[in-house]
């Protein structure tokens, strides 16, 4: 019998509430726009998402950093944390909505400069209250906190574009979202506030939420420099409207499951935090082994994957099983980030953080010219590789890594031979169940540990 140690089953409870939170946040967006593009009409939705995406550029400029800050401190601090977390969140939020005015004024919506601006707002001081939840361990009151505000924004932007609003209703309808986050997640946390002796904030925590904040801004602005950033850039080499679109649409499948192995992650960070010790490497085990039939199967069949989406994608069948190979090392690195976080080893995420920036934007401009897809995403792949021998001295996790890349890595190249004999469907399901003994044979994650993940999972889920 192996024995289970108390901390892990947390993280994979708290996990599951993660990954369920991002789940209906990315559904609820989907739905969302398509909803209105029909009510409200695409030029609306179009001047609505220009007007999004100024804002959050924004607020990723200004904060990008601050949401794996506020876990650790709140984790660490408690109460007064919370405070904390919330004004510096405020401080940011108002700067991001100051920089949004000319970013705006750029794309001639002047007239929707205040709807931007409380929209950055907002968002930053959003990241505050919720992340504080996953901090405080209040795992399902996050999902709860998320849940909310995506049927708010679903349910006032589809109200207002009935109602004749225009692009003013999707506008409305996104701010909808972080009102109604802030109230529910802050009236979760609140019976812990009220039994706190004080919530007065503390000028050296202060100081210390700051470094962790910027410490993490290298790491997190390169996530977002490639999905957000890259392809724009992308798209100003290219020229091409089909080939962005590709990319994008890549990366999203990409990030929605990489999602599995960082909800652990973020639920280890607490949990280590606050019980001092450190589920990081096997949080990562276990995320990343979850992830990886998900990861063979969709590798296996990008081409039928990307078909059902739309046809005029199948280009970027290559590009889309490199960018999932890359899951492996940014897990990677996203495990290491958590721990270091965990120490509160500012140089250690600074030097990860600055090396991954700095090879993704040496490598994105002259890879994306000369090969196109294939160049951003092998640059992704660089980014995500290149800092891992730091990264691996700060936990122990290279054995795992190298199985479960190679596993990945061998099915997914092995299914171009075989699709050829039985067809990329059927080629692609027989490899995803073949992942389950080949990590259980390679004692990377045994079939008793997945029914028993599975079964923490689903009883916590019928607990609540």
């Amino acid at each position: 019998m192996i024995a289970v140690r108390e901390d892990l089953t947390e993280v994979v409870a708290g996990g599951m509430w993660i990954f369920l939170g991002s789940l209906v946040v990315s559904l609820s967006g989907f739905i969302f726009w398509v909803i209105l593009s029909r009510l409200a009409g695409v030029e609306s939705v179009g001047i609505a998402s220009a007007v999004v995406s100024a804002s959050g550029v924004a607020t990723t400029l200004v904060s990008a950093g601050l949401n794996i800050a506020v876990v650790r401190v709140v984790a660490a601090g408690g109460p007064k944390a919370f405070t904390t977390s919330v004004i510096l969140a405020v401080v940011l939020g108002s700067a991001a909505a100051v920089l949004t005015i000319p970013l705006i004024h750029s794309l001639g919506y002047g007239g929707l400069t205040y709807f931007a601006s409380a929209l950055a707002l907002l968002t930053a001081a959003g990241v505050a209250v919720t992340q504080s939840l996953i901090g405080f361990e209040l795992f399902k009151g996050f999902f709860t906190t998320l849940l909310t505000g995506s049927l708010a924004k679903v349910a006032v932007g589809v109200a207002l574009a009935v109602a004749g609003l225009g692009a003013l209703a999707p506008l409305i309808g996104y701010l909808a979202y972080p009102v109604v986050a802030l109230i529910t997640g802050t009236s979760v946390v609140l019976p812990l506030l009220m039994r706190s002796g004080t919530l007065r904030p503390d000028a050296q925590e202060f100081k210390e939420l700051i470094k962790l904040t910027f410490s993490n801004y290298p790491y997190t602005f390169s996530t977002q420099l490639m999905t957000m950033l890259g392809v724009y850039f992308f798209a100003y080499l290219i020229r091409e409207a089909v080939p962005v679109g590709t990319l994008y649409i890549a990366l999203m499948i990409t990030l929605a499951i990489s999602a599995i192995p960082n909800s652990l992650l973020s639920a280890a960070l607490p949990i280590g935090v606050r019980r001092g010790t450190e589920p990081f490497a096997e949080g990562f085990r276990i995320g990343l082994s979850l992830a990886t039939p998900i990861v063979v199967f969709v590798g296996a069949a990008s081409s039928a994957v990307l078909r059902i989406i739309n046809p005029e994608l199948l280009l970027g069948a290559n590009t889309l099983k490199i960018l999932l190979l890359s899951l492996p090392p940014l897990t990677a690195l996203t495990s290491a980030i958590m721990s270091l976080n965990r120490r509160g080893d500012i140089k250690g995420l600074a030097a990860v953080g600055l090396i991954r920036l700095a090879v993704l934007t040496a490598l994105l401009p002259p890879l994306t010219h000369y090969a196109g897809l294939l160049g951003a995403s092998l640059a992704y792949l660089a980014a995500n590789t290149t800092p891992l021998p730091i990264a691996l001295k700060n936990i122990d996790i290279g054995h795992n890594l190298l199985k479960l890349w190679g596993i990945q890595a061998t099915l997914i190249l092995t299914s171009a031979s075989l699709s050829n004999y039985v067809g990329e469907l059927p080629a692609a399901a027989f490899l995803t169940i073949a992942t389950i003994p080949l990590m259980h044979a390679t004692r990377t994650y045994s079939i008793q540990e997945l029914t028993r993940t599975l079964r923490t999972a689903i009883v916590h889920l019928l607990r609540s």
